[in-house]
């Protein structure tokens, strides 16, 4: 080993240990919280806490009332239908439909047409993959 690199590590080493040495206190700080100390009496600590958890509401009672009055409201049912398309949806009227037994060839079309173009959707797939992708054979010895 030639002295530089020997002075090289050294002063890594030295840098390393000066880091740690000014890191390791910051993260112990970090770590734990500080302690404090409240010196007031129970009483104090109690009134204090009935004050900072009294909710109060500066609301006039008129705001208040119409508060109320709204959010009973929420728990009525609403429609915001019209009153003919209320009377229309009370008497609903019978819709009738005829079960059909015989084949649909529209339906049948669109089923093989679908098919069809899924398939050469994969072949033209494979077959792109196929010019990329060679094969190479394998030689024996």
């Amino acid at each position: 080993m030639t002295s530089t690199t020997s002075v090289r590590i050294a002063k890594a080493l030295a840098l390393t240990a000066t880091v740690a040495a000014l890191v390791t206190p910051v993260a112990a700080l970090a770590s734990s919280p500080p302690t404090v100390r409240d010196g007031r009496s129970p009483d104090t600590l109690d009134a204090v806490y009935a004050a900072q958890t009294q909710v109060t509401d500066g609301r006039s009672p008129d705001t208040l009332d119409a508060a109320s009055a709204a959010h009973q409201q929420l728990f009525v049912p609403t429609d915001g239908r019209s009153p003919d398309t209320l009377d229309a949806a009370s008497s609903p009227q019978p819709v009738l439909s005829t079960p059909s037994s015989r084949f649909h060839w529209g339906d049948a079309g669109i089923g093989a047409g679908l098919a069809s173009g899924l398939l050469t959707l994969l072949a033209a797939t494979g077959a792109l993959w196929m010019r990329r992708h060679p094969r190479h054979e394998i030689q024996t010895t």
